[in-house]
C-alpha cells in the first residue's frame, strides 16, 4: 500500500500511474475534494500530524509515500519528513516542471514574504496584485490594511470564507481560476490599474511563465517568492518511468 499526499494537477497523475500500474494507494488531501478513486485507490481528507501520520501508516501497511502536494505546503513537507523518517518509510517527491529563472530589472526573485514587502516598503506602488492564494491574505495583512491590493482567489465558498474571515474587503477579491490564458492576464492588469504583481514560484502548473510575460508585456514588476527547499531524503521523480522505477527500487 502506497500513501499519496495530493490535492494539485500532479497528485491526479500520480493516482493516474498508480492505477495504470495497478497499485493500491490511498490519496490523501488536507481539505475534502472532488476525487474519484479508480479501482485501486482509497480516498482520505483531514490534516495529519506527524504522530497521526505514523499511526495512519502503521494502521494501512503504507510501504511508501509519494508526496504529490503543493510546493509551498511548507507544514505538509516538514510532517511528512517528521513520520516517514521515524518509520524509516521512503518518501518519493513527484516535482512540477518550473521555468527557468530569468534574470530582467522587471523580475526579482524573493527568499521569503518579509524580504517582498521589503522591497515594497522601499519602492511603493499604486496597486499591488497579489496572487500567492488566499492562505496568504491573513499573514501578508500588515501590508493591505495600509496599501491598496487586489487578491485573486480560487472560485470556492471555502475561499471567500477564508477572505473574509482575514477582514479583506471584498470587493478587492478576483474570484477565479488561474490559467495560462495571457490575454486575461493582460486584462486583469489594466481593469485594476495594477502596477505591480506578487506572486509564487509554483512552476508550470501555476502558470508562472504566463504570470512573468504578462508582468513584463505590461512593463510592471514581478516580485515571485522562491520555493521552499524540500528535506534532503526526499526522492525526486518528475514523471511515470522515474515514478514506476523510483517505486520498484524503494519497494524492491
Amino acid at each position: 500500500m502506497i500513501l499519496v499526499f495530493g490535492g494539485t494537477t500532479e497528485g491526479k497523475k500520480v493516482a493516474g500511474i498508480l492505477e495504470k500500474a495497478a497499485c493500491p494507494y490511498y490519496y490523501s488531501t488536507k481539505t475534502s475534494i472532488d476525487f474519484q478513486a479508480g479501482e485501486y485507490g482509497r480516498y482520505r481528507h483531514g490534516a495529519l500530524t506527524a504522530a497521526k501520520l505514523q499511526i495512519f501508516c502503521k494502521e494501512y501497511a503504507i510501504k511508501a509515500i509519494i508526496h504529490a502536494s503543493h510546493p509551498f505546503a511548507t507544514l505538509l513537507h516538514a510532517t511528512i519528513h517528521e513520520g516517514a523518517q521515524a518509520l524509516s518509510l521512503p518518501v518519493l517527491r513527484f516535482e512540477r516542471s518550473y521555468p527557468d529563472r530569468q534574470e530582467h530589472p522587471l523580475i526579482r526573485y524573493c527568499a521569503s514574504y518579509a524580504e517582498a514587502l521589503a522591497w515594497l516598503e522601499q519602492h511603493p506602488v499604486k496597486r499591488l496584485l497579489a496572487l500567492t492564494g488566499v492562505q496568504t491574505i491573513a499573514p501578508l495583512a500588515d501590508y493591505w490594511k495600509k496599501h491598496d491590493t487586489i487578491f485573486r482567489i480560487l472560485p470556492r465558498e471555502s475561499s471567500l470564507a477564508l477572505a473574509e474571515q482575514a477582514g479583506f474587503p471584498r470587493g478587492n477579491l478576483i474570484q477565479e481560476m488561474p490559467g495560462d490564458d495571457l490575454q486575461q492576464e493582460l486584462a486583469i492588469i489594466g481593469q485594476y490599474n495594477i502596477d505591480c504583481i506578487l506572486t509564487k514560484e509554483s512552476g508550470e502548473s501555476g502558470f508562472l511563465a504566463t504570470k512573468i510575460q504578462a508582468a513584463l508585456q505590461s512593463n510592471i514588476p514581478i516580485l515571485i517568492i522562491e520555493r521552499p527547499a524540500l528535506p534532503d531524503s526526499f526522492i525526486p521523480v518528475s514523471d511515470e518511468v522515474s515514478l514506476m522505477a523510483g517505486i520498484n527500487r524503494v519497494l524492491s
